[in-house]
């Protein structure tokens, strides 16, 4: 038998390559850094602006949002590592008085340039709590409602919800998404829901319909609101840390990290706020929330695993979302599961490609 030493040779290379390629894919090599401004301050008017500071980031951001004050503003700048929006840029950020830009370059969050963008408006259902009789509308770019406190209304800018990219791809492909969020032993799950289409947010119409078609047998099954209670969500199932404490200590130590819950992924959360205290021995005060818990979702093609930090010099917010038991046991962990997670998968497309080029 005679042996063909170069489509062998060929072969192998060819498998080389392509494992060489799923490798570097997977590993976070390092970005170099742009400089950010690193600001705060209250703005009276449209042309307000802030440069004092700097922070060392992939992207900066810069966002305005109005306070209890009429006609007064808070400009923020800083820095932001794997940011949720998929575009750069300004937009609204939910509400049409809130304004957040991304952008990548040296103090390139020097002012917000909003630019002119045509999106579809739809008709929704705004209510402050749980009101069959409610008739309050309003017209916005996507429509949203939390079934645990029956808020409704009108979202402005792109498709935004907890956890999820935020883009327009969110809703492309169905017209409603919906995430039940569990953070806390003690906190009821609260379902946020987002949809693109004329009164679709109209709490009680979506109540009365999921109602009628839901059996007794599907209810028992999914009583505790820990479980997701999807009629169509087969994705698996994970064992997370359910815990919500505040501290002044660097170091958090609480029995409520003991607690568990079940959802299609873990969540971490952590805000740091440092302020200026001329009575605390080391002139500053830092406040810390921890927040670990879970999420089930209705689609998880959106689902922004890893952590998204965003933080200027003093103020700090991680939010993370990751897939395997207890991964939101620390950030650490929580964002080194987004490399496992994605291995997972690369793994099975490389064992079918193998098996069809036998």
């Amino acid at each position: 038998m005679k042996i063909n030493f170069s489509f062998i040779s060929i072969y192998f290379l060819k498998k080389f390559i392509f494992l060489f390629l799923i490798s570097i894919s997977v590993i976070n090599l390092p970005v170099n850094g742009n400089q950010c401004y690193s600001c705060s301050g209250l703005c009276h008017n449209e042309k307000c602006n802030c440069q004092m500071g700097s922070c060392e980031s992939d992207y900066c951001y810069i966002e305005r949002r109005p306070v209890d004050i009429p006609g007064i503003f808070r400009i923020t700048k800083g820095c932001v590592k794997k940011p949720s929006r998929t575009q750069a840029g300004c937009d609204y950020d939910t509400l049409p008085d809130h304004i957040y830009c991304v952008c990548s370059g040296h103090f390139c969050n020097e002012a917000v340039h909003m630019k002119q963008m045509v999106r579809k408006n739809v008709t929704c259902r705004k209510c402050t709590e749980k009101d069959p009789n409610c008739d309050n509308v309003c017209v916005g770019h996507w429509c949203h409602e939390d079934s645990l406190t029956g808020v409704s209304g009108c979202g402005y800018g792109p498709p935004s919800l907890p956890y999820f990219y935020k883009g327009p791809h969110l809703l492309f492909h169905r017209n409603r998404i919906c995430v039940t969020i569990a953070r806390g032993p003690l906190a009821k799950p609260r379902k946020h829901c987002i949809c693109n289409s004329n009164m679709c947010n109209d709490f009680m119409r979506t109540y009365h319909l999921t109602y009628n078609y839901n059996t007794q047998n599907i209810k028992s099954k999914f009583q505790n609101g820990q479980v997701s209670r999807s009629l169509f969500n087969n994705y698996p199932l994970y064992q997370c840390v359910l815990c919500e404490v505040t501290s002044h200590e660097p170091k958090m130590t609480s029995n409520c990290k003991q607690n568990r819950c079940i959802g299609n992924f873990c969540t971490y959360g952590i805000h740091r706020v440092i302020s200026h205290d001329g009575n605390a021995l080391s002139g500053t005060v830092q406040r810390i929330t921890e927040r670990q818990g879970c999420i089930n979702v209705t689609d998880h093609s959106q689902i922004q695993l890893g952590c998204h930090d965003k933080y200027t010099s003093v103020e700090q917010k991680i939010a993370c979302a990751c897939a395997s038991d207890l991964c939101n046991i620390d950030v650490v962990i929580a964002n080194v599961t987004l490399a496992k997670y994605y291995f997972s998968y690369f793994s099975i497309i490389l064992l079918i490609i193998i098996y069809l080029i036998k």
